[in-house]
């Protein structure tokens, strides 16, 4: 067995890699030869210098390193993947998409993007998807110079349906929830540590973000699903969600930060008119009638996935993470 991991130094790729490595698959990485992303790479895994934009440049890697799967993280747009696809039919054994849950419907009503009915259930992977497209597309198109131009094609759903449609290609498509831990960008749990931190007294939240639920997952978590789905025989041609099993909500992901961090403090609500600060402002422009929340018994039950880390590790690295910064 050997993967080739395109994305393999990013936040999420880097540990999908050790994780592969861990297991004792031969894995290499794909990346443009910047210094950071050379020194990202995990030791152990191949480096390979090429640009994921061009198929051709991809075909070779797969073909001169006799790759049997590849795992795509940075699969955003049709335009950078339909192409790839073409030239991966027929020549790899396996490819795994990583999609997100922002396929779903709920998304698009958590969004604003639409009104669909909410569905309260856990989203289990036949769940009903968007009806719109392109869920970060700006209603003025970004400058072609912008960085972040390519958001406004992003889209999963076609994706997800070009790679089950390819002939000689068997996909098996990963639906990651937020994922958060050292090296997340988003901080997405900045707004319970560092007040909790700095010894504040009280936190004040919105009431409809305190009683929100999504699913999350742990960075190593999801690399371990990942690198599951990689290599388990019976992954091929299946979709699966990730996350934990648990959701909690955010006032109860508050508590557990506020135990770990032993806080004598207080989490105030507040209508939303009048709170205040940076996570209000976040939130003010979200449907928190729409819970994002996913089944993920599937690949619990069908490939005997589970956590790698234990929570309270999960805990301790993610406050850690948040103060270095």
């Amino acid at each position: 067995m050997s993967v080739l991991v395109l994305g393999g130094t990013g936040f999420i790729g880097g540990p999908t890699v050790a994780r592969l490595l861990a297991d004792g698959v031969e894995t290499a990485v794909a990346h443009r030869m910047s210094h950071e992303d050379a020194r990202a790479a995990p030791a152990g895994a191949a480096s390979v210098v090429l640009d994921r934009r061009d198929p051709a440049a991809v075909l070779a890697a797969v073909r001169d390193l006799k790759v049997d799967t590849v795992v795509d993280l940075i699969a955003y747009t049709q335009a950078d993947t339909l192409p790839l696809l073409d030239a991966l039919a027929g020549e790899i054994g396996r490819y795994v998409l990583v999609s997100s849950v922002d396929v779903y419907r709920n998304y698009e009503g958590l969004h604003r993007r639409g009104r669909p009915t909410p569905i309260w259930d856990r989203l289990t992977e036949d769940a009903e998807l968007r009806a719109s497209r392109f869920p970060y597309r700006l209603a003025k198109p970004r400058a072609a110079s912008d960085p972040q131009a390519w958001m406004d094609d992003y889209d999963k759903i076609p994706l997800e349906a070009a790679a089950r449609a390819k002939a000689g290609l068997e996909a098996t498509i990963l639906r990651l929830p937020m994922v958060f831990g050292p090296g997340d960008r988003q901080r997405r749990f900045s707004w319970a540590i560092r007040p909790m931190a700095q010894g504040r007294p009280r936190i004040v939240i919105p009431h409809p973000w305190a009683g929100w639920r999504a699913t999350f997952g742990y960075v190593d978590d999801v690399a371990a699903g990942i690198a599951l789905a990689a290599v388990h025989p019976r992954a091929g041609g299946e979709t699966f969600n990730l996350g934990r099993a648990n959701t909690p909500t955010n006032i109860a992901w508050a508590a557990s930060f506020a135990e770990h961090l032993n806080w004598p403090g207080e989490v105030q609500l507040a209508h939303p008119d009048v709170a205040r600060g940076a996570l209000a402002k976040a939130v003010s422009g979200l449907d928190l009638g729409y819970p994002l929340f996913v089944d993920n018994a599937k690949i619990r039950r069908r490939l005997g996935y589970a956590e790698v880390t234990d929570f309270d590790e999960v805990l301790a690295r993610t406050v850690a993470d948040e103060m270095a910064r």
